[in-house]
């Protein structure tokens, strides 16, 4: 029987919290607890390049109870420059079948505990973190993604070895029943492998990885891919409401007329700063990690980007923000339509002075 002989369930909950988080006020409060993020491993480091890497901390570890089994759960923090806060919890597992392993996957997924120790980690950290969270306001948006993390088998097999003798689609899909042929297929569209003896299976909401090597930077980069998710899903309803609060005003306001012009210039350069804000915003969250190069870690980035429809939330934001664009447009073309109807009104009333002026 195969087992896993060594290995983890990391649950990732992502909060957006704030406007900006200042990394080094994060270094400077937190001192030898912190370190920035890295992604050290040749060759495939030179695929990516961060703009200002994460901030990475270690928080207090906790036992969680199930079934009767007491399970250490080491903690982490995580904090990225654009207002977002992660808190990971790492379950260590040893000597488990497959089987065991789904069921304690599936109990972990359902835990209110672990839910409510995220919870209360999150509130300790922004406490602790103080200034260094800048305009903090946490929203109702949230992104959970769990990895599940294997590092040693038992015996030790190659990639297409274990997907042959190991079904993971139960483990990936959370359902009981075994799922049909066309449905596993879809589940290792996402499939990529670098030796013989590692995997990656990229899911909406999980991936499974085998990593012999212990490195954990491939779980960060689909992190940092659910950090960018959340940012633009934040950012696409802060769009939406922007507009919303643009049309009310212009509907408050009323039509424009010449006794109006004043009203109608603070409001377009209002619409004007919010779409500047909303645009420096976005280009910040996109370039946050660049691909310089087209190799393994570039590739499960880029699929993970694919996977999540992040480049569509981008699309709806830019959308947005062209109509807001043109909304603004059309506010400066009928300001400067009335500025010249008053300045031609101000003429009018000016020669008629000079006649009456002239008569008397």
């Amino acid at each position: 029987m195969i087992r896993i002989k060594s290995g983890k369930i990391l649950i990732y909950r992502l909060y957006d919290v704030a406007h900006e988080i200042n990394l080094p006020g994060v270094e400077e409060r937190l001192h030898e607890e912190a370190r920035r993020l890295k992604i050290e491993r040749k060759p495939f480091s030179k695929a990516l390049e961060f703009a200002n890497p994460p901030v990475v901390f270690q928080l207090k570890s906790i036992e969680w109870e199930s079934g009767g089994r007491r399970f250490p759960v080491n903690i982490h923090g995580k904090a990225y420059d654009f207002g977002v806060l992660s808190i990971i919890l790492e379950i260590p597992l040893q000597n488990f079948t497959l089987s065991e392993f789904e069921e304690t996957a599936a109990v972990v997924a359902k835990s209110e505990t672990l839910k409510e120790q995220s919870r209360t980690h999150l509130y300790q950290t922004i406490s602790a973190l103080g200034s260094a969270i800048v305009e903090y306001n946490l929203s109702r948006f949230e992104e959970d993604y769990t990895v599940f993390y294997v590092e040693a088998l038992d015996p030790a097999l190659s990639a297409d070895d274990f997907l042959r003798h190991c079904d993971v689609s139960r483990l990936m899909s959370g359902e009981q029943k075994v799922l049909s042929g066309r449905m596993k297929e879809d589940l290792l569209q996402y499939r990529y492998s670098y030796f013989e003896d590692d995997l990656v299976i990229l899911n909406w909401d999980n991936a499974l990885m085998i990593e012999p090597s212990g490195s954990m930077e491939i779980a960060d980069i689909l992190e940092f891919a659910n950090a960018q998710l959340l940012e633009l899903r934040y950012y696409d309803d802060v769009v939406d409401r922007e507009l919303g609060s643009i049309h009310r005003d212009i509907s408050v306001k009323g039509a424009l007329s010449v006794w109006k012009i004043k009203k109608y210039e603070r409001l377009a350069a209002e619409v004007m700063k919010t779409i500047a804000e909303l645009m420096g915003i976005t280009e910040k969250i996109d370039s946050a990690l660049k691909v310089t190069e087209d190799v393994y870690y570039a590739k499960i980035y880029l699929a993970a980007l694919r996977l999540f429809r992040v480049k569509d939330w981008e699309g709806s934001i830019r959308k947005k923000l062209d109509i807001a664009s043109n909304t603004y447009d059309m506010l400066y073309r009928e300001i400067a339509t009335k500025r010249t109807e008053l300045l031609e009104l101000t003429i009018v009333i000016l020669i008629v002075l000079e006649i009456v002026i002239f008569i008397k």
